[in-house]
């Protein structure tokens, strides 16, 4: 593993980690502020959102992996992760909601009735964001910027200037 592959990973552990308490925050104060439930079926059971939540961060965890590996568009990698952790968000609840009723179908409906909804679209948001500045972290330290350490405005004087 080299020196970039282990940055990356170390970056996307803390870089899901902040994903899922924003996820989980902005969901408290969307269902706080609207007066709704994270899922719109009542009868879902009370471990498919919080599953939802953990599918959604470990897709996003792989995805920034798989992605911080190479070089390539920002904006384009991040909006393909943030796409593709909404339809894992989405697709795990629906999966475990129609495995849990015995009924197929009820997946199809689950996923189309909680697909608009704000909670999906919050973490099509957050993971947007994560990811967005995951591989902006990446890129700047590719260029050589992470390299260079700061410096304070008086390290930069040279001997010219002292008035000794």
């Amino acid at each position: 593993m080299d020196a970039r592959t282990r940055y990356a990973s170390m970056i996307a552990v803390f870089a899901v980690v902040l994903f899922l308490a924003l996820a989980i925050a902005a969901s408290g104060i969307i269902s706080l502020y609207a007066d709704r439930e994270v899922l719109t079926e009542r009868d879902a059971g009370p471990l498919i959102a919080p599953t939802m939540f953990a599918v959604a961060t470990a897709a996003l965890y792989a995805l920034l992996v798989s992605f911080g590996r190479r070089r390539g568009s920002v904006l384009a990698a991040s909006l393909i992760t943030a796409v593709l952790t909404y339809f894992f968000f989405l697709i795990s609840g629906s999966t475990l909601y129609s495995l849990g009723k015995g009924r197929p179908l009820l997946s199809l409906l689950f996923f189309g009735s909680n697909a608009v909804g704000p909670f999906a679209v919050a973490v099509a948001v957050i993971a947007f964001a994560v990811a967005l500045a995951f591989f902006l972290l990446l890129s700047y330290r590719d260029s050589g910027g992470a390299g260079q350490a700061p410096k304070w405005w008086w390290e930069n004087r040279d001997d010219r200037d002292r008035n000794e």
